[in-house]
């Protein structure tokens, strides 16, 4: 998806006349960005999962799980050209991948007495989350000084997102049914896309014909629902995720 995008950018570049318009904001006719973004938004999620036990039928098994936050650093690579005067089009690719914990609770109904059920508590350490994001822009420049300029964009994005989630929990049972003990906690790797939007500013100041440093801020969002499946055909799980976010960073500008 990216790789096309891009493509699609730079045929636009090549079909764009010499003698299209130019500005003093945006004098040359394409740019290429190279960002190291921190995403500030935290994107923690939850999930919540009740069934009928298999042997206490009026009893329910229940799980909960939340999972910590992913903020961090993050990886841009961009492109834009100029249409005319002011105005262009530009994509953005956008990959984030970080680590966090998850602490799950689980209660099961205990066998031999009704409504007293048992529990356990755990944290799953080092599940990964990673997000791909493609960001197609229009873009409006506005001058700042005679080196300087701010590009305004906004246009919709598109999300990959990969998450490992709890797909379950095995435990061990005392003498007597009195209680439990956690065996080890399965991890699987859900994924799934969605579009969404996004709107940002970007700082260019120039320093050489062909050569700029530059700051970037940008919200984007979307909302994607992951499936990790179930041991329990009955059970049909999703959980929200909530993609992108604030973006702030900075990196180089080549000018073209």
């Amino acid at each position: 998806m990216i790789r096309q995008v891009f493509a699609c950018v730079a045929l636009c570049a090549l079909a764009a006349p010499a003698a299209a318009q130019e500005s003093a904001a945006w004098p040359e006719r394409a740019f290429v960005t190279i960002d190291v973004p921190f995403q500030v938004s935290s994107n923690s999620l939850s999930e919540s999962v009740s069934l009928a036990d298999a042997f206490s039928k009026t009893e329910k098994d229940v799980f909960n799980a939340a999972y910590g936050s992913t903020k961090g650093a993050m990886f841009d690579i961009g492109g834009g050209v100029r249409l005319t005067g002011s105005f262009g089009v530009g994509v953005t690719g956008s990959w984030f991948r970080r680590p966090s914990d998850a602490t799950f609770d689980l209660s099961v109904p205990n066998p031999t007495s009704a409504n007293k059920p048992r529990s356990l508590t755990g944290t799953a350490t080092s599940l990964n989350r990673q997000e791909i994001g493609t960001h197609i822009q229009a873009l409006y420049a506005l001058p700042l000084g005679k080196k300087g300029r701010v590009m305004l964009s906004a246009g919709p994005s598109v999300f990959s997102v990969k998450q490992d989630v709890v797909r379950s929990v095995e435990f061990d049972e005392s003498a007597g049914f009195t209680s439990i003990r956690l065996n080890q906690v399965i991890i699987a790797t859900a994924t799934n896309t969605a579009v969404g939007w996004n709107v940002g500013a970007d700082l260019t100041w120039v320093l050489a014909s062909h050569f700029g440093l530059g700051s970037t801020t940008r919200y984007s969002r979307a909302n994607v629902t992951i499936d990790p499946g179930s041991t329990t055909a009955s059970v049909s799980r999703s959980i929200d995720v909530r993609a992108g976010g604030l973006q702030i960073g900075g990196g180089v500008r080549v000018l073209f």
